[in-house]
């Protein structure tokens, strides 16, 4: 045989046993690969890979929702390989994973499971963890009752804690308060544990806390500045750690807060970055609250169009996530782009839906918002009662929105807290100087600290008296607002019904009730503007008429009530003939109305006598004169 045919045998020979090896680690790992299917502990991690997974998670260095196999996987090994500590941690992870997975009822029977668990009362930690997720799936129920008494007992507990159980216990509080509408309780809560947080190192907690403050401060209105900082602040620790959802969240917050300062072109930027995150992990909820907001600020932009594309989708969407405040936030953003578009109709139709759904609204400023809204629509449609009615709701839901966020004061929680940054910044020098330098700047720091310090508190006392001052006059406009009639200027209904059962307490008195003979037939022959006229005209007749002492207000529509202190029939009579002349004479001024168009009421009137000591009384037996004065004819005075 030839050299060259040697060659190629060798080859050839060489080729074979390649393609023979080949097949063999083929099939080897074809069955491999069958047995380890077969058998799950075949490839099952070890304790210190799987107590890597859940401490990565744990210190934020993976996310939940993007690593929710990794998550899962440890849970359910660390189950089977009945590694007893490691399981109750991982499973407080796993209550977490679920809370953000919006699995609501799987994570109640997972609650319920592990809570009632002997061991778990031995890690102090893990304990609060799962405690933390139940409270804020607590906030989910319509019944605020078990919320209350979770929070309650971790408010009381809290002293009992190292820093970073206090750290878990303030982040549950934080979410709760939130939720509750306790903004100022969320600020004192959030404070005091960025402060904690900060001490620990604890780079995730401190990036809740930021976001929480800005939060509070966005809801309270008070410092857009602060809402603003402390918004970025959240976004760039965050961005510091790989919890998507928590960054992502961070990105939703700087995004509506941007939106409030008019900033909306920079606040698409971070709402389309938080949308982004909740499309690729697929939660809903966090879709609803992106895309709402993105349709907030097409509308503020006047892209009525796609801000119409984007509103219809988000109440679909709110709805099935069964987010009560986005479904109903979206619709009444949906009836603002018909009012825009010109289609009053519409946005009546849709406002009026709201308005049946209103108490979903978890917090009262949107329920007050909401009633500014329909108030104005209403009075653009005419519909004069309803539009009172949403005046009178807005003024009660704004009064208890203002109750609910001025229960504490913050500002020294927030001077001790920049206080604390900057003795953190002299901690630092310990490690930059030398002992001689950095004694000598200690020395002039304490000067410093107790010129500022004694500074502060005169402000801050200052400050405390004004703000004082400031609610209590606030309090007074409210409660002026709320018992006065918009149109007319005199009481309303609620204002009136308070003079009487004060005046019926200190002695007796006389109840009457006014109807406007054939209001409504002004209404519908002069339009409502002239009935306006009317009811303006009536109230300053009786102004100019009562005597020293009598008042009154509107009852309602076109009646009125009468508190008057004499119990004289004449005398009553007498009054009531008064306030008939002015009246007409009022009316008799109005161009609108045909000359001389006679212009009366009717008048039904209670006694007051020793018998007759409740309002209730006075007022049922007026009413039941006052009929009987309208089916004799009207234009009359039935006295009981």
């Amino acid at each position: 045989m030839d050299k060259n045919a040697q060659k190629k045998g060798i080859l050839k020979a060489g080729w074979l046993n390649a393609l023979a090896i080949l097949f063999f680690v083929c099939v080897t790992q074809t069955s491999l690969a069958y047995e380890s299917a077969s058998n799950p502990f075949l490839d099952v991690p070890d304790r210190e890979s799987t107590r890597r997974i859940i401490n990565d998670i744990r210190q934020y260095k993976l996310d939940y929702l993007r690593n929710k196999e990794k998550l899962e996987s440890a849970f359910q090994i660390s189950k089977e390989q009945d590694w007893e500590h490691l399981h109750l941690e991982a499973a407080a992870l796993y209550s977490e994973l679920l809370f953000r997975q919006e699995k609501y009822a799987e994570l109640t029977a997972h609650l319920s499971h592990y809570l009632h668990q002997d061991e778990l009362l031995k890690r102090k930690d893990i304990h609060l963890l799962f405690l933390e997720t139940k409270l804020k799936s607590l906030t989910r129920l319509d019944d605020p009752t078990p919320a209350k008494a979770l929070s309650k007992t971790l408010e009381t507990q809290i002293s009992q804690h190292s820093i970073n159980e206090k750290i878990i216990i303030l982040r549950a509080l934080a979410y709760y308060y939130t939720a509750d509408d306790a903004l100022r309780k969320t600020l004192s809560a959030a404070l005091e544990g960025l402060e904690l947080a900060m001490k620990n190192d604890d780079i995730a907690s401190q990036g809740y806390f930021y976001r929480k403050i800005a939060d509070a401060y966005g809801y309270l209105e008070e410092d857009e500045d602060k809402a603003v900082s402390y918004a970025k602040k959240a976004v760039e620790t965050f961005e510091k750690t790989n919890d998507g959802l928590f960054t992502a969240k961070a990105y939703w917050s700087l995004g509506n807060i941007l939106l409030e300062t008019g900033d909306s072109q920079n606040a698409l930027v971070y709402l389309n970055k938080a949308l982004a995150y909740f499309k690729d992990v697929n939660m809903n909820k966090g879709l609803a609250f992106a895309q709402y907001s993105i349709a907030n600020t097409q509308f503020l932009q006047a892209n009525y169009d796609r801000a119409l594309t984007l509103a219809k989708e988000n109440i679909e969407l709110a709805l099935t996530a069964g987010i009560g405040d986005m479904h109903l936030a979206s619709m009444i953003l949906l009836s603002n782009i018909y009012i825009k578009q010109g289609f009053l109709d519409k946005a009546e139709q849709v406002n009026d839906e709201v308005y049946l759904l209103v108490d979903n609204f978890s917090r009262s400023i949107y329920k007050a918002s909401f009633f500014s809204e329909r108030y104005t629509l209403k009075r653009e449609l005419n519909r004069i009662e309803e539009a009172f009615d949403a005046i009178e709701k807005k003024l009660f839901y704004t009064e208890k929105h203002f109750e609910a966020t001025s229960e504490s004061n913050i500002k020294a929680l927030q001077v001790k807290f920049e206080v604390k940054e900057k003795e953190d910044t002299i901690r630092k020098l310990e490690y930059q100087k030398d002992i001689s330098n950095l004694q000598a700047k200690e020395e002039y720091q304490q000067k410093i600290i107790w010129r500022l310090s004694a500074t502060i508190a005169s402000i801050l006392v200052l400050v405390i008296l004004l703000l004082f001052y400031r609610q209590a006059l606030q309090r007074k406009k409210y409660h002026r607002m709320a018992s006065t009639d918009y149109l007319t200027n005199c009481f309303n209904r609620r204002g009136i019904l308070n003079t009487a059962n004060t005046k019926l307490a200190q002695q007796k008195m006389t109840i009457a009730i006014v109807d406007l003979d054939y209001f409504k037939k002004i209404n519908d022959e002069y339009g409502h503007d002239v009935g306006d006229l009317v009811l303006i005209a009536f109230a300053k007749a009786a102004k100019e008429t009562l005597s020293k002492g009598d008042e009154f207000g509107r009852y309602g529509g076109e009646e009125w009530l009468f508190v008057l202190n004499s119990s004289d029939e004449k005398v009553v009579r007498d009054t009531f003939e008064k306030v008939a002349a002015t009246y007409q004479k009022y009316c008799n001024d109005i161009d609108a109305l045909e000359e001389n168009l006679s212009m009366t009421f009717s008048v039904g009137v209670s006694l007051g006598d020793k018998s007759t000591r409740t309002l209730d009384t006075l007022i049922k037996r007026a009413d039941s004169m006052l009929y009987e004065a309208k089916e004799n004819g009207r234009n009359q005075v039935i006295i009981n």
